[in-house]
């Protein structure tokens, strides 16, 4: 899985000769790292049944709630109603394959999109089952980079969103289809990295129970640092070349796919 990592920077304060020493042996011992043996994070909610809310788990995140946004690599959160600003970087859908959880939960793998199980699907209620018996999830992938208006910090990670989530996403390129800026030629399109936006949540609820979903809203670039776009502008650029190819799962859930507590994201309908 040839991922990358996060993008931050560093703001605190060390002392004048101990940064100058950093500055000048800038990045040695990292020449072997590629991107291959990095992740990008997912940006995800938490839902009711996430182990990052349930003490007892080993992914526990101390004083996160459902409903809030979190970074599954760093265990960053972010409150569900605050949200948090994004700048998107690249779209992909992927088609996924989960044990349900009534046996046992967990990541199966990926399928291509020719794969001829993926015509063989049956709906049951919610599911769309495969003929293995497990449920296929299509996953609307939002490469994005998440940015701190105040500081300027940028992370790279990818929004992936499942089930009626993809509502949300549907609407959401929509809505970048839409966005118009007026220039000196006339009104054009900007770039995808061009645009920048508000993730909260919001709680959704069906006669089978309730969840958190996405909830974006499309902000004025002016609100955040210039280079953070350029920063996105070099992330789009990245993976619109091939260098940086997106998976279906966080490592921990490629490494233990039939780990019990590990579900479609945990998305329940």
């Amino acid at each position: 899985m040839a991922d990358t990592a996060v993008q931050t920077k560093n703001t605190n304060t060390l002392p004048a000769t101990l940064m100058a020493d950093f500055s000048a042996h800038a990045g040695a011992g990292m020449d072997a790292i590629g991107t291959e043996d990095m992740q990008i994070p997912f940006l995800r909610i938490l839902q009711p049944l996430s182990p990052q809310i349930n003490k007892n788990e080993a992914s526990y995140i101390k004083g996160a709630s459902s409903g809030d946004l979190f970074n599954t690599v760093t265990g960053q959160f972010w409150s569900g109603e605050d949200g948090v600003y994004v700048i998107p970087c690249g779209y992909t859908v992927k088609y996924l394959e989960f044990q349900l959880r009534i046996n046992g939960g967990g990541y199966q793998g990926e399928l291509s999109v020719d794969d001829p199980d993926m015509k063989k699907t049956v709906r049951d209620g919610a599911h769309e089952m495969l003929p293995s018996g497990n449920e296929l999830i299509r996953s609307a992938q939002h490469l994005v980079m998440i940015v701190d208006p105040e500081t300027g910090v940028t992370q790279q990670a990818i929004c992936d969103m499942k089930k009626t989530q993809l509502k949300v996403s549907r609407k959401w390129n929509t809505q970048m289809r839409m966005v118009q800026y007026q220039g000196p030629n006339g009104m054009f399109n900007p770039p995808m990295w061009g645009t920048l936006w508000k993730l909260t949540t919001v709680q959704e609820s069906n006669d089978l129970g309730s969840w958190n979903n996405y909830a974006v809203e499309r902000i004025e670039p002016t609100e955040i640092p210039q280079e953070a776009f350029l920063e996105a502008k070099s992330f789009f650029e990245s993976f619109a070349k091939g260098e940086i190819k997106t998976s279906g799962a966080t490592a921990e859930e490629q490494s233990e796919p039939k780990q019990a507590s590990v579900s479609s994201d945990d998305v329940p309908f």
